[in-house]
């Protein structure tokens, strides 16, 4: 019995120092993304109009019902330009389309490509001025690789930090 309390009380002291180990860890990792956008049915859900700025953690899902690769990439959108402006040059005929990409400033990190089911996080800093999210992935509902950039089928949403 006294060998028991004796290893008892060693597993309850080790089972402690890793409680209190965890619990500080667990304070100085990040916390919760503020902001959680999905995209579903090629459009981004969750994006706000509005929002301060300053540095926001992101959180993207891809929550199709079927197989694809969407991505969310984050543009600065000059003055007077919107995300139909991203939408329209998206839309262009020929090798244009995607592009267009390449006319819009990116800003922080490139959130990457997620396939369905997958989630990416980003942090991003975010200056005062109009910004906008949008996919250039190419991949359709039936499973083809090649179709449209999303962005030309409206997979572009529109936030303004202040």
């Amino acid at each position: 019995m006294a060998q028991f309390l004796r290893h008892g009380g060693r597993v309850a002291a080790l089972v402690a120092v890793v409680f209190m180990v965890a619990t500080a860890c667990s304070k100085s990792s990040p916390t919760t993304p503020s902001n959680t956008i999905f995209v579903q049915k090629f459009r981004y859900h969750g994006v706000p109009a509005t929002m301060t700025s300053g540095i926001h953690q992101f959180l993207f899902e891809n929550k199709e019902s079927f197989q694809i690769t969407h991505e969310m990439i984050p543009i600065a959108l000059p003055s007077g330009k919107t995300a139909q402006d991203v939408i329209n040059a998206a839309k262009a005929p020929g090798d244009a389309g995607p592009a267009s990409e390449d006319m819009w400033l990116h800003i922080g990190g490139d959130f990457g490509t997620a396939d369905t089911g997958a989630s990416v996080v980003e942090t991003l800093y975010l200056p005062p001025g109009n910004y906008a999210f949008a996919c250039w992935q190419t991949g359709t509902q039936s499973g083809g690789e090649n179709g449209p950039p999303h962005a030309s089928i409206g997979m572009v949403a529109q936030v303004t930090a202040t």
